[in-house]
């Protein structure tokens, strides 16, 4: 099964969407909200480029934001209903 990451915060209107889209499509995400110390850390260690949020991650592979999450949706949910995590 594909494992899908997101890095949050709260009040982020493209982050809502991104679970949003995750939630409609039955895709199990965990959810890793950068307004704790920790998860701040972690983002930046594993994206140091990284300046906005949401980030996706399938597989430990960056996708990106919530555009282009968009830009690429067919061939992402082909992805994740291949690999069973998605509906």
């Amino acid at each position: 099964m594909v494992k899908v990451e997101i890095y949050t915060k709260s009040n982020c209107t493209f982050c809502a969407k991104a679970k949003a889209w995750m939630q409609e499509h039955g895709v199990a995400y965990e959810e890793h909200d950068v307004s704790t110390a920790a998860a701040f850390t972690d983002m930046k260690q594993r994206l140091p480029d990284a300046r906005t949020v949401p980030q996706i991650l399938m597989d430990g592979n960056l996708i990106g934001g919530y555009d282009t999450l968009m830009q690429y949706e067919q061939p992402i949910l082909t992805k994740l209903k291949g690999a069973g995590a998605a509906t």
